[in-house]
């Protein structure tokens, strides 16, 4: 064995033991996000004025303590998953297909193609996605079907602009143009070469369009843009708490835990599946 490959290794252990958690810690969020009804202490609206900014403890009842109306944070952070990992994973879903799509369109149609969507893609990356989202609800309203539509417009492009390079680069490789002088059609080398090729890039792409389009439904909730109360969201329970940081930490804290360790924890996985269908193509 190597010297690289013994440096190598533990750094490979590392990087599967990060994943490991990282996908444990995603599947129980998503889990008690669905089950929220069975595995939540109580109602997410349910008050309790009497136990009003009670700090974390496990005697009580409310191991992450309680807000302003006394209602548990732990039951509105479960409930608050809801809408910013529903949201997020729709939209994030959409601007992946529509940049897969639209990135092969431009790979695969010529030049007319490739400049006009890169130009659409310029423009797009030209207008930050928070402005969008704040003209376009505030002109519309904040119900499901925009927010899911802004934050898709939103991040589109970076799957568009990761994917285009690489497929023009897959398609431009001597193995394609024999496959097209064999009789193989577009659907063919989509399906046989260019989608496999991509697969690692298209791991990376949805990763991060998740993380960003948590982030940006995030910060709609805070600057109350995105789902609206009683219904508990993560952006709009850290803006709620922020008024009572020095006596109530836990209000503004564990809301925004969340947000850090699902982003940190969608990055660190898509890395390792990235790594791993990258080996697996090699």
């Amino acid at each position: 064995m190597t010297a690289i490959a013994l440096e190598a290794a533990p750094t490979r252990r590392r990087t599967t033991v990060g994943a490991a958690l990282a996908a444990v810690y995603l599947v129980l969020i998503v889990g008690a996000v669905i089950l929220a009804p069975v595995v939540a202490p109580g109602g997410y609206d349910a008050q309790d004025v009497v136990n009003r900014f009670a700090a974390p403890t496990w005697i009580g009842g409310h191991p992450l303590g309680t807000d302003e109306l006394g209602r548990d944070v732990l039951t509105r952070v479960i409930y608050g998953g809801r809408p910013a990992l529903g949201v997020s994973g729709v939209a994030a879903v959409l601007a992946t297909l529509i940049g897969v799509a639209l990135a092969l369109l431009a790979a695969l149609g010529g030049r007319a193609w490739d400049g006009v969507l890169g130009r659409i893609a310029d423009v797009q990356l030209a207008i930050p996605s928070i402005l969008l989202a704040l003209v376009v609800l505030g002109f519309v309203g904040n119900g499901f079907v925009p927010l899911v539509a802004v934050l898709t417009v939103g991040a589109w492009v970076l799957t568009f602009r990761i994917l285009r390079v690489h497929a023009a680069s897959v398609v431009a490789l001597p193995y394609i143009e024999a496959a097209r002088l064999s009789g193989a059609n577009t659907w063919d080398l989509l399906r046989r070469h260019v989608l496999p090729a991509s697969l690692p890039l298209l791991i990376v792409a949805f990763t991060l369009n998740f993380s960003s389009v948590l982030i940006l439904e995030s910060s709609l909730g805070y600057l109350g843009l995105g789902v609206q109360p009683p219904q508990p969201d993560w952006g709009q329970m850290v803006a709620s708490g922020q008024a009572q940081l020095a006596g109530a930490w836990w209000i503004s804290l564990v809301p925004g835990a969340f947000i850090v360790l699902t982003v940190v924890s969608l990055q660190v996985l898509g890395d390792r599946l990235a790594d791993h269908f990258s080996l697996v193509q090699r």
